[in-house]
């Protein structure tokens, strides 16, 4: 297993400054393509309007929401020229552009990541909304396409400098199935790791793992050697999770995105909602 195809969603802000730069750097370390996405929000939404902010929209007025969509065209075309000016050389880098209505984009977006290994997402572009698909609608994406594409996600913080360090991995295990999907997912990037750490949270005095027979094994038959971690901690997972991340200096979160959509609502887990809003680290999520 290897990575060579990557999804970029490239957003406007300074968040999603940093998921760029992180995508070209992994794309380097693995040999990987880089297709660039952006995702142009048309206007106006056929979609319910509960607000009623399209009551100050005059519906008869084709030429300017024919401009409106030109200068969103044009903005992505200066994205992506300006991101595929700070390419390493020997990094391929290409354009796609969705443009379409809010929900519907928000499906386009989950099938277009299908067609890659992994997608690479700030957390929350608050970029500037007029130019590209920004702030909430950024988390809006990458929640479609975690739960809607069948890959895996790299999500980057706001804070991150945009270089993708692979030599500490932490793997969150609960023996579920999402973390089987994200270990399975992460497997090429564990195998580049120096470091790998499985933690086990346990609650309730329960141990995730069965007695002698832990995920360890199955990442040593890949050639992935990984201690594995128990931790008893009055906190709830999430924050017992992140406090032992920094602690010990990992570099990435690997775990299982739990949750699902409702009608048109993200329902996410407890640990996922903390994890994604709180960690300081890149996290590679899978569900």
């Amino acid at each position: 297993m290897t990575i060579k195809d990557i999804l970029l969603h490239l957003g406007s802000g300074a968040p999603a400054q940093a998921a760029s730069a992180f995508a070209l750097s992994l794309a380097q370390q693995t040999g990987a393509h880089v297709t660039a996405a952006s995702v142009v929000i048309d206007v106006p939404a056929p979609a319910p309007d509960p607000a009623g902010l399209a009551a100050s929209w005059d519906f008869t007025d084709f030429e300017a929401f024919s401009k409106i969509a030109e200068l969103r065209r044009g903005a992505a075309e200066k994205a992506f020229a300006r991101f595929a000016s700070s390419a390493p050389a020997g990094v391929a880098t290409e354009s796609v552009v969705i443009e379409s209505y809010q929900e519907r984009a928000r499906d386009d977006f989950a099938r277009l990541a299908r067609h890659f290994d992994l997608l690479v997402i700030a957390r929350n572009d608050d970029g500037a909304g007029e130019d590209l698909a920004a702030g909430e609608q950024s988390r809006v994406l990458l929640s479609s396409a975690l739960f809607g594409s069948g890959r895996p996600v790299f999500v980057i913080p706001p804070e991150d400098d945009g270089v993708a360090r692979l030599g500490r991995a932490l793997v969150c295990w609960d023996a579920g199935m999402q973390a089987a999907r994200a270990v399975a997912a992460a497997m090429p990037l564990l195998a580049l790791a120096k470091s790998v750490e499985v933690v086990c949270v346990a609650e309730d005095g329960e141990a995730a793992e069965l007695p002698g027979f832990n995920i360890t094994r199955h990442l040593a038959r890949h050639g992935v050697s990984a201690a594995l971690r128990e931790i008893v901690s009055p906190q709830d997972t999430a924050s017992a999770l992140l406090d032992h991340a920094r602690a010990s200096q990992a570099d990435f979160l690997v775990m299982g995105g739990y949750g699902h959509w409702r009608v048109s609502e993200l329902i996410l887990g407890g640990t996922t909602r903390t994890v994604l809003d709180s960690t300081p680290l890149p996290v590679f999520m899978a569900h």
